[in-house]
This record gives structure tokens, C-alpha cells and sequence, in this order.
């Protein structure tokens, strides 16, 4: 590390299997609205599952192709594990030790989601087992992709709220114009987007797992820097990568809607600079992280043939 830079230990929480049959996403059931809790330190949603074995928390995180917990939480609930060959596995993320990761899988228990209005249920998950510093404190995972894109999904930072399957449908949205609608796809099990830029459509990745705005170099220098950079030290789950913070502008989730301050590619916004494997692996330039998604009232409708996201 370079005198002056820093750690930023929730950073990059992109997780895609690129190699080997997909995990298990298991089977949802029921509907569930809760408080929005937030990561300790971050913006990224964190949900409190309860188990007969003891209580699990674990990151909302559509940007992970699986389902990830830590060796901790394996021992503490009593699972058992089993190690992925490497030559039938493979894993892209955030930082630069992906091929020493020797993934284990396991089978997690009943999760649920007790509350006074519902219950959400989350059967025969499997998931893998990565021993990883860039989960917050108190969070044991990730919830990833192949669960979560079963059912609708709202988070609303506005009302402090959010909602998982019907209830996600019927949570109160704020009064106005009517939402804006972002077309998704599907690719390596993860959901992708358009952002707008002054030269064009940029392909990102959706991941409300990811605390910033993570850019390519490329992309960075197709953007208005907005002052100078700094180097810092990026902890993602594949361990420590050098990034540079950089203060931008020029991208935007929606359209835009005429010159002057209300032109979204105007808005200021902190951009993570990075060369992670991960967009060389989906085609993408950017992974929208919550820099761009912790302000908005969000419906992702992930369950649907043509997924989407809908934004307030």
C-alpha cells in the first residue's frame, strides 16, 4: 500500500462464476416487508434471517452469481462443506487472488423472515464458502442472483422500508411522475444495464451489492473528471487491488431531459476507477453500485422473462 492511500473494505462485492455448473438457488416462498437496514459503515442493504441453527445476515446483493457465506458462519451453524475442484470452478471479483481460492460448497439451512405482516421463506440454498475480508462487520454473506431474481425485490431509502415478494409489489411509492423503467439482462447469472453517457449507452452491471460507481480506465477517460484523483486500496473478495477515486461527471441512470442542472449527466459523483477482471468477463464498463442507487426508491423485477428495474 502507498503512503497516504486507503482501504476501502466495503468495496467490490461483484462475485461471478465464470467456470462450472451454477449453485442452487434454492426455492422462495411467502412475502416479507422490514426496515432497511443498512451495512455497518455503507449504504448496501442488509437483511436478518433467522435459522434453527441461529440468525444469519447477509448483503441483498444482485451482483453476485451465487449465493456466498463466510467459514465462520459454516462452523458456527454446524454445516458441512465440501471442497469445488478448481479445474471445474471458476470465480471473477474484486481484487487480484481469484485463482488461490480454494471454494467450498455447502447447503444452507431454512432462512426466514419473521415479521408482523409476513414471512419469507428461502429453502435448500447452496451456497459457497469463501474465506473473504470485504464483508462488513456483523455480515456472515451474500444473498446473490439466482434466489433473489425469483422475486419482486423494493427498496425505498425515502420510507426506510423494504420489500420482498408481493409486499414488494404493494409498498407505497412516493407521489409524482410516474417511475423510470430500466430494461435488464441476464448474463453469467447477473443483471445488466444501459447508463447514459455524453458519447453514448454504457453497459453496466446492476449490483446493489457494490457501495460505489465502479468504472473502467477506458470509461474514465471518456468522462469530465471534476478534480484530482486518489489512489487507494480496493478490498474485494478476491483480496487487496490499487484503484483511484476519482470525482466525475458524465453518466446518469436515466435519460436526458434537456440541458442545464436538471441533466442527469451533470450531476457530480464519486467514480471507482478499476481493472477488475469482472468487466472483461461480462462486457461491461461500469458496476452501479449505491452511489447511484441509495437516493432512489427501487423495484427490481427480476422475477419477470423481461427483467427491469424500476426507479423513483
Amino acid at each position: 500500500m502507498t503512503p497516504g492511500s486507503l482501504v476501502l473494505l466495503l468495496g467490490l462485492a461483484a462475485l461471478i462464476q465464470v467456470r462450472g455448473a451454477p449453485l442452487n438457488g434454492g426455492l422462495a416462498e411467502g412475502s416479507a416487508s422490514l426496515p432497511l437496514e443498512r451495512a455497518s459503515g455503507g449504504d448496501t442493504p442488509v437483511l436478518g434471517f433467522r435459522t434453527a441453527q441461529g440468525p444469519v445476515r447477509l448483503l441483498l446483493d444482485t451482483g453476485a452469481s451465487a449465493t456466498m457465506v463466510t467459514p465462520e458462519l459454516v462452523a458456527r451453524l454446524g454445516l458441512t462443506s465440501r471442497p469445488l475442484p478448481p479445474q471445474d470452478f471458476g470465480l471473477a471479483a474484486g481484487g487480484q487472488g481469484c485463482t488461490a481460492l480454494r471454494p467450498r460448497r455447502v447447503r444452507l439451512p431454512l432462512l426466514q423472515l419473521l415479521t408482523p405482516i409476513g414471512a419469507l421463506r428461502l429453502r435448500e440454498i447452496d451456497g459457497l464458502v469463501l474465506p473473504v475480508a470485504a464483508l462488513p462487520p456483523g455480515v456472515d454473506g451474500v444473498l446473490g442472483a439466482p434466489t433473489l431474481r425469483q422475486l419482486p425485490i423494493a427498496i425505498d431509502p425515502l420510507a426506510g422500508l423494504v420489500g420482498l415478494g408481493d409486499a414488494a409489489l404493494h409498498q407505497r411509492r412516493p407521489p409524482g411522475p410516474p417511475p423510470l423503467v430500466l430494461p435488464l439482462r441476464w448474463h453469467h447469472g447477473v443483471p445488466l444495464l444501459s447508463l447514459r453517457s455524453p458519447r453514448g449507452p454504457v453497459a453496466a452491471l446492476a449490483d446493489t451489492g457494490a457501495e460505489g460507481l465502479f468504472i473502467s480506465p477506458q470509461l474514465a477517460a471518456r468522462l469530465t473528471p471534476l478534480g484530482p484523483d486518489q489512489p487507494l486500496q480496493l478490498a474485494g473478495f478476491c483480496g487487496l487491488q490499487p484503484v483511484r477515486r476519482l470525482p466525475l461527471r458524465g453518466l446518469a441512470l436515466e435519460p436526458s431531459r434537456g440541458p442545464g442542472p436538471g441533466d442527469g449527466l451533470q450531476q457530480p459523483l464519486e467514480g471507482i476507477v478499476t481493472e477488475t477482471p469482472v468487466f472483461g468477463h461480462l462486457g461491461v464498463e461500469a458496476i452501479v453500485g449505491q452511489e447511484l442507487l441509495r437516493q432512489r426508491p427501487q423495484r427490481w423485477r427480476l422475477d419477470l422473462p423481461q427483467p427491469r428495474l424500476e426507479l423513483w
